[in-house]
């Protein structure tokens, strides 16, 4: 058997096959383009799921979360629901290469938040300046799986979209307050 036949065998098969990242595969199901190789100040917001579009779409939420991303290469991830307050679930430090964002939680987070670690960035071609948070693992899977006929919406469903963005300036404040009034470790704690 020849080489080429043994590589035609094992692609027909399954075993054989190239890889794919992350970006291809959201493109297989909708048009996007990477955000790639911002500095922190331009990459630097509050990413919120729901976002305002989702929630035109749906309704309104039960719950939700917001990805505070600072320009200082810090991160906050705060989730609320309608019996619960805005509670930090997770903080520490974040780097961006290419177009992915890689989270690294502080020493004082010793529970699991259930945040992804990496996010593909991402915008749709019709919305200059957008930039939406796609986890790698989880949420690309179910986005994969689920968008069907209206890849859109799933977008918005799995993604965080950028509600705003955060200056040098309000970093300190804002932090502050976050902690001030959402840091309850005792009630995340196993």
């Amino acid at each position: 058997m020849t080489l080429l036949t043994l590589v035609v065998l094992l692609v027909q098969l399954g075993g054989l096959h190239p890889a794919v990242g992350p970006l291809e595969r959201i493109r297989a199901k909708i048009s996007v383009e990477p955000v790639a190789n911002l500095n922190p100040a331009e990459f630097a917001g509050q990413y919120k799921n729901p976002s305002k579009e989702l929630i035109s779409r749906v309704g309104p939420p039960l719950g939700g979360n917001s990805l505070y991303i600072f320009p200082d290469k810090t991160f906050v991830y705060c989730e609320w629901t309608d019996i619960m307050p805005d509670t930090v679930f997770d903080k520490g430090a974040w780097s961006f290469s290419g177009d992915i964002l890689e989270l690294k939680s502080a020493s004082e987070v010793t529970w699991d938040s259930h945040l992804e670690r990496r996010f593909l960035a991402v915008r749709r071609q019709s919305h200059a300046g957008e930039i939406i948070l796609v986890g790698i693992g989880k949420d690309l899977h179910y986005f994969e799986k689920e968008a069907r006929d209206d890849p859109g919406l799933m977008l918005l469903i799995v993604g965080r979209q950028r509600d705003r963005i955060i200056s040098q300036a309000e970093t300190a404040k804002l932090k502050t307050k976050l902690m001030r009034e959402g840091w309850r470790p005792d009630y995340l704690r196993d």
